[in-house]
Formats: C-alpha cells, structure tokens, sequence
C-alpha cells in the first residue's frame, strides 16, 4: 500500500509541473481563430475546386457537342465555310481541355497535400 501512495504523490508531483503557461491572455482565442480561419478557408477551396470540376466538364462536353454539330453545318457564316473553321477549332479545343485538365489535377493534389497538415 505504502508503495501505490508514493507512486500516486510521485505521479501527482509530476503532472503539477507539466502546467503550461501561455504568454498571453488571449492566446487562445488568438489560436482558435486562427484554427476557423484556416478550416472556413478549407471548406472554400473544397467549394471552388468541385465547381472547377463542374464547369470543367460542361465546358468539354460543349465543345465536344460543338465539334461534332460544326462538320454537320452546311450553310457559311459570314462568307466562312464551317469546314474550314473545324481544323483550328479542334486544335484550340484540344489545347484548352489538356491544359484545364493539368490545372485542375495540379491543383486537386495541392489541395489535398494541403488538407493533411
């Protein structure tokens, strides 16, 4: 019994010095702010990429609509034959989609290395 008393004064000894003392009397507020700063900052990113992904995938399902619907068209707009028009469109469309995609997975990694801090 003697023993378990010392352990207990021993351990109660130990743990009333490990108190920490903060430096300011507003510490805690200052880092609880700086804790719903940083998640409502979270929470606006995750808001921001998923309508990235959305308008991403509108944005290409236009353009891949359009590219098929443009060949179909035979009637010239404003004295332009639309297969002439089909080469280039095609090639932007491309371009746009590949570097979209880049961005938005670059970005998708980013966040998600940024949310396991």
């Amino acid at each position: 019994m003697k023993e378990t008393d010392t352990d207990e004064t021993f351990f109660h000894e130990i743990m009333s010095k490990s108190k920490l003392e903060v430096p300011f009397s507003n510490f805690d507020d200052k880092v609880m702010g700086l804790i719903k700063k940083r998640h409502s900052k979270n929470v606006s990113i995750s808001r921001d990429l998923k309508l990235s992904w959305i308008f991403f995938i509108l944005g290409s399902t236009f353009g891949i609509v359009v590219s098929i619907i443009l060949p179909k068209i035979q009637e010239p707009i404003w004295g332009i034959h639309l297969d002439i028009l089909r080469i280039p469109f095609l090639i932007i469309l491309a371009f746009l989609l590949m570097t979209h995609l880049d961005n938005l997975i670059d970005f998708y990694k980013r966040h998600k290395i940024q949310t396991k801090r």
